[in-house]
């Protein structure tokens, strides 16, 4: 039975995050688009992931590709799907815990979005996630991003948020498995530091790690092909 990829969007997303980038491509499998933006009753990323999981079909071996907060929940999947998952493309995602700082900065995000709406939070948070000359040249594609996602669920969202300050490190999970990591990573990612992940990867040869350069946390707008390929050469 062939595998299927399962793709996770990120945070301050849905599931529409993909149908702008698998329409330009002919995909080897089956894809199957997961929405969780408006859960509110997971309360860590395990507890996606175990969603996640009950609702896809049986006796299937699965390619995840998990986006940001995705990545994450891919972890999550594989750690405790091992038998189920084939490989596992991280996009602009990684295997740590938050930081103490970092964790702060959720509970700002939290904050906010309690006092204001989803459109307030999106308006300075989307522009942040590409490579800045991107950003600058792109302008309409971003005020559509904005005007897309301004209607996503504000309880969703501190929902994740909460499930990402309080997620566990995976790092000792990566060192172990078997099952073949991909990391795609963007060189002007803000949010992530390739160096970092490099130290992560270092010696293990089964996962593989392409930096994407003059591109920050959203390879699938910025990059499209590029992410294509390293995905199609991956499995």
């Amino acid at each position: 039975m062939p595998a299927k990829f399962v793709l996770l969007h990120g945070f301050g997303e849905d599931l529409r995050v993909w149908s702008d980038f698998l329409l330009l491509f002919s995909w080897p499998f089956e894809c199957i688009v997961v929405d969780y933006s408006t859960w509110t009753d997971c309360l860590d990323i395990k507890d996606y992931a175990i969603k996640i999981m009950s609702d896809l079909p049986g006796n299937t071996k699965f390619i995840l590709v998990g986006h940001s907060m995705g990545g994450y929940v891919a972890l999550a999947m594989a750690e405790q799907f091992s038998s189920q998952i084939h490989h596992v493309v991280m996009l602009h995602s990684n295997p740590w815990a938050d930081t103490e700082e970092k964790k702060l900065g959720r509970e700002r995000t939290i904050e906010f979005l309690k006092k204001y709406s989803v459109k307030d939070f999106l308006g300075p948070f989307v522009p942040n996630l590409f490579a800045p000359k991107f950003a600058a040249t792109h302008a309409e594609l971003l005020s559509n991003l904005i005007a897309r996602y301004q209607n996503l669920s504000k309880d969703g969202l501190i929902a994740s948020s909460i499930a990402m300050k309080n997620r566990p490190d995976y790092q000792l999970f990566l060192a172990k498995t078997k099952i073949p990591f991909l990391f795609i990573q963007g060189s002007e990612d803000t949010l992530i530091s390739t160096d970092l992940i490099k130290e992560v990867l270092q010696d293990k040869a089964q996962h593989k790690l392409v930096i994407l350069q003059d591109v920050g946390h959203q390879g699938q707008y910025e990059a499209p092909s590029a992410c294509f390929e390293a995905i199609n050469a991956f499995i």
